[in-house]
């Protein structure tokens, strides 16, 4: 009987049928990862082994994954997990999900560390917002001489973060601390060679127009950066210059159409040079950096 002859073949088919059905974008690739979650398996193997029956525990587990993405459930929160810049970090509800953007605020950290270095042991850097980790983790795994100090506004966000430090074998290059915006910072003047964030900014009207996927599921106050979405860059700016070291950067992400506006603040500061705006492969400007 088919009800005992679940293959990995069938099963696929039938879950893809079902997130189709309920309108989910993706629902092979989404299928896909999920099976290869319940079966513990990596993904490609799938192919390999297709004729396999999944026992009573591997299906029921599967179609509940089905069931909650069939919901807008994120895949991420389904697996609580999600690759970033070719690691993989653990993710819950109470941390955004890592976006592929970020990635260039990693990159170019990593592309300016080499002007720094030379005249540095140890350099010191300071994430604002650092959510499950991901941007302290990638850097501390990416260079050995890098002293990280991380906060967020929940010991439950740094839990997650600070298990994704030890996962990664790098909890003994960072420091996690819970504080709002600049509140956990101790250190008053000239510490860090680089200050960066991905940090809330999504405005009221994007916050209402958002996706289920997102508004339903992923924290409010990781996304929403007041009225304009611009609430956390005017709190933070007129103070963390003075963190920085002469010749140190600050690394903004910012959200669509945000760059010029977040510019403009920085240069009515009068306090940094070289201010750039770095876009992504689809020609939006994700991130501001400026040299102290």
């Amino acid at each position: 009987m088919e009800e005992i002859r679940r293959t990995i073949q069938k099963s696929l088919r039938w879950g893809i049928g079902h997130l189709k059905d309920s309108g989910v974008n993706n629902p092979r690739l989404d299928a896909d990862v999920l099976l290869a979650h319940c079966l513990e398996i990596e993904h490609a193997k799938l192919y390999v082994y297709e004729d396999k029956i999944l026992d009573g525990r591997e299906w029921k587990k599967y179609r509940k994954c089905i069931e909650r993405r069939s919901k807008s459930e994120p895949v991420a929160y389904i697996t609580e997990c999600k690759e970033f810049h070719s690691l993989n970090f653990r993710i819950t509800k109470e941390v955004l999900i890592p976006r592929p953007e970020t990635e260039i605020l990693v990159e170019e950290v990593l592309k300016e560390y080499s002007s720094l270095k030379e005249n540095n042991d140890s350099l010191r850097i300071l994430e604002l917002g650092t959510g499950s980790g991901i941007i302290a983790v990638s850097l501390a795994k990416e260079v050995k001489n890098f002293n990280i100090i991380a906060t967020d506004i929940s010991p439950g966000i740094i839990k997650v973060a600070s298990d994704n430090a030890r996962l990664h074998k790098v909890d003994d290059k960072i420091n996690f601390f819970v504080g709002r915006f600049l509140e956990a910072i101790k250190e008053k003047r000239n510490q860090f060679d680089f200050i960066v964030s991905n940090p809330p900014y999504l405005s009221e009207s994007d916050w209402k127009n958002a996706q289920p996927e997102i508004k339903e599921y992923e924290p409010q106050d990781s996304l929403l950066g007041g009225d304009d979405g611009l609430e956390f860059y005017r709190k933070i700016l007129p103070d963390v210059i003075t963190l920085l070291r002469n010749d140190g950067y600050l690394m903004l992400e910012v959200g669509v159409g945000q760059a010029d506006k977040v510019s403009d603040m920085i240069r009515k500061t009068d306090k940094y040079s070289k201010l750039e705006q770095i876009k992504d492969l689809s020609g939006i400007s994700r991130l501001v950096k400026v040299q102290k």
